[in-house]
């Protein structure tokens, strides 16, 4: 297993309501997530992978993502692209939508 280098998400609306949506889509995917709106840890199983796991911190309107467990089979980049076009439009929907 292998880490990334942390990168930084902005998204609008408030941290609880990010963490209340993140939180519910992780576990509908059989992950795991400890911590607050403001700062906790990941883990979400993805087939064939294995599992992606790190950390967050909240600050303001924006979230530092650290992924310090993946495969060497997926690149950071795709996890950093996922992440980037996806928190941004959870706090758009409703959490009934996942």
């Amino acid at each position: 297993m292998s880490s990334c280098n942390p990168f930084s998400v902005n998204f609008s609306g408030s941290s609880q309501d990010l963490f209340n949506k993140v939180s519910s889509l992780i576990h509908q995917h059989n992950g795991t997530i400890t911590g607050s709106p403001t700062g906790g840890t990941f883990s979400v199983p993805i087939p064939v992978f294995g599992v992606v796991a790190g950390t967050f911190d909240v600050s303001g309107q924006t979230c530092k993502i650290h992924v310090t467990q993946r495969s060497f089979f997926l690149p950071c980049s795709s996890i950093e692209s996922f992440v980037k076009s996806n928190i941004p439009t959870v706090l758009a929907a409703e959490i009934e939508d996942f």
